[in-house]
């Protein structure tokens, strides 16, 4: 039934006055009537119970009377609490140790899952932003891109009256800032005006409107405070060694759990025209898919209602090429930009989403440990307290008062283990942040924080509490006060139980961390099909050097002796490469568009990294028709067919190019998922990074320094920035090893605990059979 939830209801009307109780549930329960219209019932109830807890405050608070009687009692509760506490010191520090060590667990936990939900939520309309995203196709393949084409963007603004604004973004780019001969590698974006308006750009100094201006850019605050100082509004800066642009505004860093977080510089998107970087003709160009498109949909506006406008868009404006992708356009909410961003096939998996809610079970797993310490050891130390309780009631308290106190202890010793775990949690926060990569801090001055850990102190209480609360008020005063009382084994049973439970869980955390580490060791050591060690690449910054300067600069790095090699590509051995679905060949079916990756080069690139061949041979200068010549890996070499050396392709620009070999497949993207048909090819006029090679038995820090100093001799302005191939290559293992080493803690945390607890108990063990021990030896 799509009712609101009664227990939220019940709640409510417990701690709500009662002129209030029936306007507010009745506001609440048509709230939630109209939410399900729209969205989901869970999504109505959640929002219902978020609307309770608002209610949390003074004015709305039932005033209680005070009951002396009560007060009094709940004092009598905590000072007995405090005196057992002291009385068996080292059971009060084994459940306490592993009680705070099991919630330190679970607050990290928490903190890291809330930050990973909570991405992307600090700006003012993330609610109401999304970016457009199409789903195409190729051949028997549908790949989901983020990729737009520039003139999408002016035409959603007047086709589709539900959007507010667009903006039309590059995607990230390295830019070099040049400051009183002080170059800084900054990562920035090209964007238009809106793009201010969709992300509410916070203004330290300085004005948005500065996106308008094509020689002018904003910079983020501690961008600006670290290359110029506190004054940086009208400084003149060199970019790329080429431009002087102003700084026209500071705007304040974007949030760190953001999209944006790496992101120092906006400049104008007409100054990349201006620079040269794309054509006037290009940014009218609907096959162009080289953009980012954002948009902010109006206040009243749908997702739902404007996903059918875009669906045919870029269909429809397309050239037959791209309708022969068909592109099926729809709107990725920012709330789905960070966990729910992949696709495969067309339809969306949750593989980020899946690894933080199998944390976020971890964490819940290891606190569900340290509750059962608890419950053991309370009821192994039940005959203690057996006398106690029988005295108590003889003398006439209720079974409901006996609760009440042994919950009172069991909460008394949570607060203490909250205590201690909030102290272990902010020590090792800075472990955990380097760990994560994040930056989390405990948000003491956050009203839902401090409601939410009260509630995980009542609910960490309750749960530790209940059994020994229930299990010891039940005792027979009859039967204790006569001595006939014994802990039968229907008792012991469930503590029996709960230890295998415990150690079990524990042995199964283990085993699926060592099965993590094993899958992410198998990827890594996998063959890759190119050199790893000794190569490393560094980005080519000006024309000069990878045009003029290219034949210079190698003949000067060989020279050294240094090295092995030198080439240069458009794309680093592990980057990413252009793809081209509109290549030929004879015999090809023209319906059949397999998507291939594309990587321009000189002769040296294959040798450089070290390809492995399978048939025919590498680029050569000795072949000077090499300039038209292709190399093909096994995946590419099986799509076209038998007889591949010397196979002719025909390539979109009307550059017909003849195979002269093929290489073994290659791991360039995720080593997870299925590789990709290459293609390399020799084209000198385009450039983006120098690889270097380096010669066996000399060290990496000589031929760095040898590298920089010539690459200074042609180019001053730029910073010296290197990867080596084999670092870059581990990056891409970066979430997965962070999840395993996240796991692998909190999985020896959880057997610690269940070894804490299981110390308790055979230390109790011990003490119950002292004077059969002393027997035995007497």
């Amino acid at each position: 039934m799509n009712q609101p939830p009664q227990l939220a209801q019940k709640i409510l009307q417990g701690f709500l006055r009662r002129e209030l109780a029936e306007e507010v549930l009745g506001d609440l329960d048509e709230k939630f009537y109209s939410t399900t219209k729209t969205k989901s019932v869970l999504r109505a109830r959640l929002n219902y119970w978020y609307q309770v807890f608002q209610y949390l405050r003074p004015f709305a608070l039932k005033k209680f009377k005070n009951n002396a009687n009560q007060t009094d009692m709940l004092q009598s509760y905590l000072k007995i609490g405090w005196r057992n506490l002291f009385r068996d010191s080292s059971y009060s520090i084994i459940n306490i140790s592993g009680l705070a060590l099991g919630m330190a667990v679970a607050l990290l936990i928490g903190l890291w899952v809330y930050d990973e939900l909570s991405f992307n939520t600090s700006f003012k309309h993330h609610k109401r932003i999304a970016a457009v995203y199409h789903h195409i196709e190729f051949g028997e393949d549908k790949l989901t891109i983020g990729d737009v084409s520039p003139p999408i963007g002016p035409e959603l603004k007047a086709s589709v009256a539900e959007l507010e604004t667009v903006s039309i973004a590059t995607w990230p780019k390295e830019q070099i800032l040049d400051y009183n001969n002080s170059p800084t590698t900054i990562t920035g974006l090209f964007v238009e005006p809106a793009f201010a308006e969709i992300f509410s750009l916070e203004m330290h100094a300085g004005s948005a409107i500065a996106l308008k201006e094509v020689h002018s850019v904003l910079l983020s605050q501690s961008t600006a405070e670290k290359i110029i100082g506190t004054d940086a509004v009208g400084k003149t800066l060199r970019l790329n060694n080429r431009d002087n642009i102003v700084v026209a505004g500071v705007y304040k860093d974007f949030p760190a759990n953001s999209e944006f977080a790496n992101i120092h510089m906006l400049l104008p998107l007409n100054y990349y025209v201006a620079m040269g970087e794309v054509t006037a003709q290009q940014m009218t160009n609907w096959e162009d898919l080289n953009f980012q498109c954002f948009v902010l949909l109006n206040e009243e506006a749908s997702l739902a209602s404007v996903q059918p406008k875009i669906k045919s868009t870029l269909f429809e404006k397309g050239s037959s090429d791209v309708k022969a992708i068909k592109p099926d356009g729809f709107l990725l909410p920012m709330s789905r930009w960070h966990l729910y961003n992949e696709y495969k096939n067309g339809v969306p998996i949750e593989t980020k989403a899946n690894l933080i809610w199998m944390l976020a079970m971890v964490g819940a797993f290891v606190l569900l440990l340290a509750c059962i310490n608890f419950m053991n050891l309370s009821t192994a130390r039940s005959e203690r307290r057996a006398r106690e309780v029988s005295v108590r009631k003889v003398m006439g308290s209720f079974r409901s008062q006996l609760i009440n106190q042994f919950l009172s202890e069991s909460l008394m010793v949570v607060i203490a283990s909250f205590a201690i775990a909030m102290l272990l949690v902010w020590f090792s926060l800075p472990w955990f942040n380097t760990l994560t990569d994040k930056q989390i801090l405990l948000p003491w001055n956050n009203i839902y924080f401090i409601a939410a850990s009260a509630l995980f102190i009542i609910t960490t209480g309750l749960l530790a509490g209940s059994y020994p609360a229930f299990y010891l008020s039940g005792f027979n005063p009859v039967k204790v006060l006569k001595g006939t009382f014994k802990v039968g084994e229907w008792v012991k049973r469930p503590r029996q139980v709960l230890v295998v439970f415990q150690f079990t869980v524990s042995v199964i955390l283990v085993l699926c961390t060592g099965v993590v580490f094993q899958q992410i060791q198998h990827a890594k050591n996998r063959p890759v099909g190119f050199l790893r060690e000794g190569v490393f690449f560094v980005p080519i910054r000006t024309q000069d050097l990878a045009l003029a300067n290219y034949n210079s600069v190698r003949a000067d790095v060989l020279a050294t002796g240094y090295f092995k090699n030198v080439a240069k590509s458009f794309f680093p051995i592990t980057g990413s490469m252009s793809a081209d679905a509109s290549v030929t060949w004879q015999g090809k079916d023209p319906a059949f568009r397999p998507l291939i990756a594309m990587n321009s080069c000189s002769h040296d690139f294959p040798s450089t990294n070290g390809f492995e061949f399978v048939a025919g041979r590498d680029f050569s200068r000795d072949f000077s028709t090499d300039s038209t010549a292709v190399i093909v890996n096994e995946m590419a070499a099986k799509l076209l067919g038998d007889d591949v050396i010397g196979k002719k392709i025909n390539f979109a620009s009307g550059i017909e190019r003849e195979v002269v070999g093929v290489i073994k497949d290659q791991v360039r993207w995720s080593p997870f998922t299925n590789q990709s048909p290459h293609m390399y090819f020799i084209k000198y006029e385009e450039y983006g990074v120098l690889t270097f090679r380096l010669a066996e038995g000399v060290s990496a820090q000589t031929a760095l320094v040898s590298v920089k100093e010539i690459l200074k001799k042609y180019d001053t302005a730029a910073p010296f920035d290197y990867k080596f191939v084999n670092e870059d290559y581990e990056r891409q293992f970066k979430g997965e090893e962070r999840i395993g080493k996240l796991a692998t803690v909190f999985a020896t945390l959880a057997t610690i605990i269940s070894g804490i607890g299981l110390l308790g108990l055979s230390a109790f063990a011990a003490s119950q059979r002292t004077k059969e021990i002393g027997i035995r030896k007497v």
